[in-house]
């Protein structure tokens, strides 16, 4: 079996590349010139191909004839700074365009394609389920951007690619550079107020995400979302977790939304104007205000999806940020 995978030297890409390898398939990386591929190079069955996904012709260069499957991983997913947040769309929605478009010009067998729970309206009542209508209304552009790629993968669907499409929640675990291992560095660093954000979510454990997506291409039905979750926690109950493992002083309490939103924008201006990485950007101010949670139980029954307990999770990202210097032990 052959794989082409966008996304390789990312955090869900990496825990894809090695369910892949495991399964003894033959893989083929995209990356740009500057990606990390130390972690690949453990896997016996990689090849390496330069390019990017906002650069359709490199796509048509890299991905070979006769592919059982392309895993579309990448994403702009990491905190950036408020002034680069559009960026996300030339990545998001464009590289998506031209990813389907080769695609579908090359007749690959099986798309599969990780998109996120927040492409699902998360203001409608109860958890979200696949049946959920797709978010609309919100402009931050992260979920805005993501939820526009959807819109090209369907447009594919439509020309007749076999496309499985996989909605992760909040992902934690290994290899994660720059998502929520953040907040085990302000926790490590210490924190400037002992609160928390208000919200809460889903979480999710990357290795079971990855696992879920190579079922998604031996079991998933064609057209068919599943949605990957876990545990429901608070942000409060992540935060203090996170605390005990690094047996630091965790946040006491949550602080109300717009008590919350208020010093996360202050802290934003104020860090910003003093030429500071700010704590909180719009953005992640957006998104731990709100509380997603969700449902996973399509996905349990047809991919075989094995959540993880919330503790296995952080102690995974735990001992992987130690293990690379992000964190002392």
């Amino acid at each position: 079996m052959k794989a082409f995978i966008t996304g390789a030297t990312g955090f869900i890409g990496t825990h894809v590349i090695e369910e892949l390898d495991k399964d003894g398939w033959e893989i083929r990386a995209l990356h740009r010139s500057n990606s990390n591929l130390s972690e690949l190079r453990k896997c016996r069955h990689v090849e390496f191909a330069l390019g990017d996904i906002t650069d359709i012709e490199s796509l048509r260069r890299a991905i070979p004839e006769g592919i059982d499957a392309v895993f579309h991983v990448a994403g702009s997913v990491a905190h950036l700074p408020h002034s680069q947040e559009n960026s996300r769309y030339g990545i998001n929605q464009d590289g998506t365009r031209n990813l389907i478009d080769v695609c579908l010009e090359k007749k690959v067998k099986r798309f599969i394609y990780t998109s996120t729970v927040v492409t699902y309206d998360f203001h409608q009542p109860g958890k979200i389920t696949e049946n959920f209508p797709k978010n609309n209304w919100c402009k931050d552009a992260y979920v805005h951007s993501k939820k526009l790629a959807e819109d090209e993968v369907d447009k594919g669907l439509e020309k007749g690619l076999d496309i499985v499409y996989l909605h992760p929640s909040a992902v934690f675990g290994a290899y994660d550079k720059s998502t929520w291992s953040k907040m085990f560095l302000e926790i490590e660093r210490g924190l400037p107020l002992p609160f928390a954000p208000p919200g809460g979510g889903s979480v999710c454990h990357a290795r079971k995400v990855a696992r879920a997506h190579v079922e998604a291409y031996y079991k998933g039905r064609r057209g068919a979302h599943y949605i990957l979750g876990g545990p429901d926690v608070s942000w409060l109950l992540v935060a203090q977790e996170i605390a005990k493992i690094l047996k630091k002083p965790g946040p006491i309490a949550a602080l109300p939304e717009f008590l919350f939103r208020a010093y996360g924008t202050l802290e934003f201006w104020i860090s910003t104007f003093i030429q500071r990485e700010p704590t909180l950007t719009p953005h992640t101010i957006d998104i731990l205000s709100e509380h997603v949670y969700s449902d996973s139980s399509a996905a349990i029954k047809e991919l075989n999806y094995q959540p993880s307990s919330l503790q296995e999770m952080l102690q995974d990202c735990y001992q992987w940020m130690v293990s690379v210097g992000m964190l002392k032990r």
